[in-house]
């Protein structure tokens, strides 16, 4: 048993043709969507780089109390499965806890490119998957946990495509590679935002360039048909879609909380195939585990989603909930098929706590239009639910929550 697990940090599936993008060709992300499984509804539970890694590693949502169960690494380790990490410097897995129980780690800083003659850190990265996979890639059991940074600001110039740029309609000759943290109209102007989502299509593009040539060398070594590959991110980038552009507020809306998530499996099987579940990161644990035949504990949190990959008719969960803090501020967020609920719980002593606000979903993509108003009992229905589900969270009680309410799922949109 083989897996690359690729996570490229703070990757919109907006940018991705495999998820609806009609501006900017992604060829190898589309390749592995054909040849795969797209979830298409994959959500954070924590609106955090760094907090993301623990539902990662535990299986376990980061707001559930404290955590008793073995991590993901000493199960793999346990069922004989090698754990190798390749990543950049940038990448919050190579500080505290996360960093410990790999039985290799390499970490590429920008200092040491040159001895890798490379020019960006993405291609370092890549060049240090292909030298393993080169000495070890013919042993099994192995996961090669590849993180690659190159959409966390400030982006590298040389992974910056500017072909792939100027063929998009009304692109800048310049790109931004540092962009202003903020909001849109007081740090950074509009006609600044407007370079800035060329300058993130660009570095896209780049990575999914580097991606392709991974992909290529497993070809040419026969590794392509014998792994699990699976492309996935730990959380989107706000670019001003609703004012905020970068970390510099609360955020729960599409552009930070949904992932890209696509797995290719070994062979090819299961092709084309597009999964609706409620995905959340806690499920990457038990996905893995059971990938590998390894124990998985009853105390966590996240469910397999190799079962509903494969099509299986298995429900994973009726809603998903999520969390940001940001300072003293605290948001909640709860999203069934149809509806998606924001509910700030916290805010500044100095302001008052705004009111919920209620999505259609997918209708509402981009989260431009609310509803709640017109569809006061859903919201209260959700605001109800996301109340009780952070109490038990508190409590570190989730396994006792209630199913939704009937009536809820019953509600239609007019």
């Amino acid at each position: 048993m083989k897996c690359i697990w690729v996570v490229v940090q703070r990757l919109q599936p907006a940018y991705l043709s495999c998820y609806g993008s009609e501006w900017l060709d992604t060829t190898t992300l589309d390749r592995l969507a054909t040849e795969g499984v797209v979830f298409d509804q994959c959500y954070v539970d924590r609106a955090s780089p760094s907090a993301v890694r623990r539902s990662w590693f535990t299986g376990r949502h980061g707001f559930g109390g404290r955590n008793r169960t073995p991590g993901l690494l000493r199960l793999l380790w346990e069922q004989g499965v090698r754990t190798v990490f390749i990543g950049d410097e940038r990448s919050p897995s190579i500080r505290g806890v996360w960093a410990s129980g790999w039985e290799m780690v390499q970490v590429i800083r920008r200092e040491r490119l040159s001895e890798l003659e490379q020019e960006s850190l993405t291609a370092g990265c890549i060049q240090a998957a292909t030298d393993w996979l080169s000495r070890y890639g013919g042993s099994e059991p192995w996961l090669l946990w590849l993180e690659l940074g190159a959409l966390q600001p400030p982006w590298e110039a040389p992974l910056y495509d500017h072909e792939a740029v100027q063929a998009l309609e009304g692109a800048s000759e310049q790109p931004i590679l540092e962009p202003k943290i903020g909001y849109v109209g007081r740090e950074l102007s509009r006609e600044e935002r407007e370079v800035l989502l060329y300058s993130y299509a660009g570095v896209v593009s780049g990575v999914d360039q580097w991606l392709g040539m991974l992909c290529d060398y497993l070809r040419q070594k026969g590794l392509y048909e014998e792994v699990l590959l699976v492309v996935t991110s730990d959380c989107g980038l706000p670019l001003g879609e609703h004012g905020l552009v970068g970390d510099a507020g609360p955020c729960l809306h599409e552009e930070l909380v949904h992932l890209p998530l696509v797995m290719r499996w070994p062979g090819g099987k299961e092709a084309a195939r597009r999964v609706q579940q409620l995905v959340q990161p806690v499920d990457f644990f038990p996905t893995l585990l059971e990938y590998f035949g390894a124990f998985i504990p009853h105390e966590i949190h996240g469910k397999s989603i190799l079962g509903v990959a494969r099509g299986e008719p298995l429900q994973l969960r009726e809603y998903a909930c999520a969390i940001c803090r940001w300072e003293n501020e605290e948001w909640w967020s709860l999203r069934t098929h149809g509806w998606y609920l924001i509910l700030p719980m916290r805010t500044r002593s100095d302001q008052p706590v705004p009111v919920a606000r209620l999505y259609i979903k997918p209708d509402d993509r981009w989260e431009v239009n609310d509803v709640r108003e017109d569809y006061p009992d859903a919201a209260d229905h959700l605001e109800l639910t996301l109340r009780r589900f952070r109490e038990a969270a508190r409590q570190n009680r989730l396994a006792e929550l209630p199913e939704l309410r009937d009536d809820l799922l019953r509600i239609t949109v007019r």
